[in-house]
């Protein structure tokens, strides 16, 4: 079995919006501005928001683009207001009300994002093209935790974050447990869960665990790869990603949404513009989500998203495989 660094400690799986829920409630105790903006919508801890905090809940019913422009509102008089949505819905919808009302003068709105290519809501849910869309969005701050503890972490950071932000909450099987109680998250800096020497592979949200899953099966074949988990898309770690780069000269990225415009390009252009080096991304491929249950059918939609463990290991291999032709060539710099 891999061996893992400071704060990392691989246990059974537990839901990451137990986390979020966990944290809002941190949060809303910590801070009486802070306002949860529903739009038909449920809310992390639904029934103990109910029982205690039913006076700083407010309903907009199915009407994104007015929920955005109340939230913006309530944060121009000081409040910090919270939507809860799919992303389709609270983000996509409302894309316009967004940019224009909240994120031109860096109101400080949260969304709590909803998204991944697993779940029974089917195509019109299960979007997996809304999170590289909001990359280009300025002044607003892209989480993805990758289990429960730092789902929790997060969420408290994002509440204490002054500015817009958004946390992923992805639809995907469980994701094992990662971190130990004491893991020190930081927004927009990544965190290694070992250093490798063949390759890294940088995985977001539930992608880690499946990256943890492929470490296993790549020692078994007497490689040595690290995990870099970025749980920030934006702002990027790049000099984690440049770091990762020139010490194992092969990188493989990894994540449960679109690869255009995600994490798979935004470590390219940084690597591009910084330490060019051999990079395989993983993840959907320029095609639509589909129904499945989360329980029943994960495996098959994990096997045609080829978004296991072992297709993240398969491009390992292939990365390093690259990267040991370039080396050959004399091309290659970053990396043993």
């Amino acid at each position: 079995m891999a061996t893992w660094n400071k704060h990392v400690a691989i246990g059974k799986p537990v839901g990451v919006g137990k986390g979020i829920g966990k944290g809002m409630k941190t949060a809303f105790l910590d801070n009486p501005r802070a306002l949860a903006v529903l739009e038909d919508m449920q809310f992390p801890e639904i029934e103990w928001f109910v029982d205690n905090m039913f006076d700083r809940m407010i309903e907009c019913g199915i009407s994104e683009q007015n929920g955005a422009g109340v939230a913006a509102a309530l944060a121009a008089e000081g409040f910090v207001p919270v939507i809860n949505n799919f992303l389709f819905a609270g983000m996509s919808r409302a894309y316009n009300q967004i940019r224009q009302s909240i994120l031109v003068d860096r109101f400080n709105v949260k969304f709590i994002a909803r998204e991944g290519v697993w779940g029974e809501v089917g195509v019109s849910h299960a979007t997996v093209e809304g999170w590289g869309s909001l990359r280009v969005l300025p002044n607003l701050v892209m989480i993805n935790p990758a289990d429960s503890v730092e789902a929790e972490k997060a969420s408290v950071a994002m509440m204490q974050y002054v500015g817009p932000a958004v946390i992923k909450q992805e639809m995907s099987p469980d994701p094992v447990s990662i971190f130990t109680e004491d893991y020190p998250f930081n927004i927009g800096k990544a965190y290694s869960l070992r250093d490798g020497k063949d390759a890294t592979i940088i995985a977001t949200g539930y992608m880690v665990t499946e990256a943890v899953k492929a470490v296993d099966l790549l020692e078994k074949e007497g490689l040595d790869v690290g995990v870099l988990n970025m749980s920030t898309l934006k702002p990027l770690d790049e000099e984690a990603v440049i770091a990762a780069a020139e010490r194992t000269g092969a990188i493989v990225t990894a994540e449960n949404s679109s690869d255009i415009n995600g994490l798979g390009d935004a470590v390219a252009c940084c690597l591009c513009e910084n330490l060019p080096t051999p990079l395989i991304k993983v993840g959907v491929e320029d095609e639509f989500g589909q129904s499945g249950l989360i329980t029943d059918e994960k495996d098959e939609l994990m096997e045609h998203f080829a978004l296991s463990a072992a297709d993240v290991a398969v491009s390992v291999k292939e990365c390093i495989a690259k990267k040991e032709r370039l080396l050959k060539q004399g091309l290659q710099r970053g990396g043993s």
